[in-house]
């Protein structure tokens, strides 16, 4: 049964995180099964372990039913006697952010952390893109040098994202100096470094200082 779980849950992740659109309904087909095995599971007497629930968490997150995630992370260790793990506050926070409900994703991220775990590179790069989308930029920026220092990957759309919105904000300057100490840190690679600049140049012409 768990395995079935699990394989409904994996073919959730053919469903875009972000805007339902024509999913909908297999979203819902998916839920619906996943919830049926869950009940069925535990009316039969057999207690739910993290993997079945972190399963239950995981699909809710991927059909945007976030709340209905969180309710089953919170039930974890009051009703099922099960703590969540790593994986658990990684579906969570990466769920929260595409909400952009950023506030409750950094208290998760703080209690992952509080647990010792660290938070996957999807975790990070969500939070921080988000983050600085929703205008906290000193906040994305210390998470994504936090994510370095945990060895966690910043992904392209990551380092364009904050340096857009420092940009947007009239604080070109700022973003060059920060696209640089990218590159003094070896964060990117000549290739990547010159395709951010060049994306900079293009969006924000004159006020970028051309850097060889």
């Amino acid at each position: 049964m768990y395995q079935e779980m699990d394989d409904i849950v994996n073919q959730l992740l053919a469903v875009p995180l972000i805007g339902r659109g024509s999913n909908t309904y297999i979203n819902y087909v998916y839920m619906e099964t996943i919830r049926s095995l869950f009940k069925q599971m535990v009316n039969d007497g057999v207690d739910p372990d993290i993997f079945s629930l972190n399963a239950m968490v995981k699909g809710y997150v991927l059909s945007l039913h976030v709340n209905d995630a969180l309710r089953i992370f919170h039930q974890m260790g009051v009703v099922y006697n099960c703590q969540p793990n790593a994986f658990t506050y990684d579906y969570l926070i990466h769920g929260l952010c595409a909400q952009s409900r950023t506030k409750n994703a950094e208290e998760l991220c703080h209690e992952m952390k509080t647990k010792d775990f660290i938070p996957s590179g999807k975790s990070y790069n969500s939070l921080v893109n988000a983050l600085a989308l929703g205008g906290e930029i000193e906040e994305a920026v210390s998470y994504l040098w936090e994510m370095t220092e945990k060895q966690r990957s910043v992904d392209f759309i990551t380092y364009r994202t904050v340096l857009d919105e420092i940009c947007r904000r009239g604080r070109v300057q700022e973003a060059m100096s920060l696209l640089r100490k990218f590159q003094y840190k070896d964060l990117l690679d000549g290739h990547a470094y010159r395709k951010l600049l060049y994306v900079l140049e293009d969006d924000y012409g004159n006020s970028v200082n051309r850097i060889d």
